[in-house]
């Protein structure tokens, strides 16, 4: 007796074919198609979240940098190194007050200023800190050699958070201590200083003129200057 197998599985499929609830089994997998795509939905959602913060996070960093005109001049930064503004910008120190008055420190660390108002993604604001040497030329050596370290406090808001993000960071000179070639100037400073010398063997003029930063702040009437460094690497 020759069984047809194929036939059986054919009858058997059909059997069950019968009985299957074909209205429920639809239900069913268009309840497991909703929750996938709900699912995918969120999956999108949370992504979206992700880039859009990513998207907008500044991050301020205080840092040394030195002044652009090449004459020892020690300039500190606010740079926003993130992604996205950053608004409401401030900043205050955390030192030791006899150990910075115990140099020539330029800018007015003492006073309590106003929130900056924004620093744009990939920029900064630099102001004159210190003639550089001056850093390493204490008034009283009992004190310090050079200025100790200190920290910078930095705090700033992103534009979609309520949160106040907050950053510390210490800042060391000693880091510059002994670097040759620091204070060197760009090509169009040494044009002006090279015409000045012209002017200035032309004039019969004495002496070479003092190589001067400016100083100047907003509430003062008349520019002030500070002496830089007088030994210029050209």
């Amino acid at each position: 007796m020759v069984i047809d197998l194929e036939s059986v599985l054919l009858r058997q499929g059909g059997y069950w074919f019968n009985f299957v609830d074909w209205s429920a089994t639809g239900a069913v997998i268009g309840g497991l198609s909703t929750m996938v795509i709900a699912l995918l939905t969120y999956v999108l959602i949370k992504e979206n979240r992700l880039l859009r913060k990513a998207g907008n996070s500044p991050r301020v960093v205080a840092h040394f940098e030195f002044h652009p005109d090449g004459l020892g001049g020690l300039n500190l930064a606010l740079s926003n190194v993130g992604t996205g503004p950053a608004f409401d910008v401030s900043f205050l120190f955390e030192k030791d007050d006899a150990d910075f008055e115990n140099y020539q420190i330029l800018v007015d660390y003492t006073q309590e200023r106003s929130a900056m108002t924004m620093i744009g993604q990939g920029e900064k604001i630099s102001f004159l800190f210190a003639a550089g040497y001056q850093l390493f030329k204490p008034k009283d050596h009992s004190i310090s050699e050079r200025l100790k370290p200190f920290k910078v406090i930095v705090s700033w808001n992103a534009s979609d958070s309520s949160k106040r993000f907050l950053a510390m960071y210490q800042l060391d000179v000693s880091a510059y201590a002994g670097l040759p070639g620091l204070m060197n100037k760009s090509p169009l400073l040494k044009i002006v200083d090279e015409l000045a010398e012209i002017n200035t063997q032309l004039s019969s003029r004495a002496g070479v003129p003092a190589r001067l930063l400016d100083a100047t702040t907003p509430e003062q009437c008349r520019r002030s200057v500070a002496k830089g460094a007088d030994d210029v690497r050209d």
